[in-house]
């Protein structure tokens, strides 16, 4: 299947697999919820569940998010999407493991907990190359 020629083509580089986690946990995952103590704030809650916890971790170790609890379930965006691209171009964010970001969003294409399309067509590129 070829992308959707309405959508931005991805990039099949470390910086572009980087931004299609962001965009994809910031579009499909990042929800607002009533905390106890800080009110309504917008979090993504990875579940402690495989794919999701993978990109939360590949997120928060490249500087696109910090964690807000102590079993490092929620995390938040440091950023909005708008300087996203900024985040990725950071040294934390160049310098860190490839072979894990590439596994990152293979997963998250695989498991079913929701993928974007961007991501969906980077894993079958992925996949090709073995």
């Amino acid at each position: 299947m070829d992308y959707p020629p309405w959508l931005p083509q991805p990039v099949n580089t470390h910086q572009g697999r980087l931004l299609a986690i962001a965009r994809c946990v910031h579009q499909l995952h990042y929800r607002e919820v009533q905390h106890l103590e800080k009110g309504r704030v917008r979090t993504f809650d990875n579940l402690c569940v495989g794919p999701l916890q993978l990109a939360a971790e590949v997120l928060h170790r490249s500087g696109f998010t910090v964690y807000s609890d102590e079993i490092q379930r929620f995390s938040s965006f440091v950023c909005d999407p708008a300087d996203f691209e900024t985040v990725a171009k950071a040294k934390a964010a160049r310098d860190f493991d490839r072979e894990l970001v590439r596994t990152a969003v293979i997963r998250l294409s695989e498991e079913g907990f929701g993928a974007t399309e961007e991501i969906d067509w980077l894993a079958r590129q992925l996949r090709a190359e073995g």
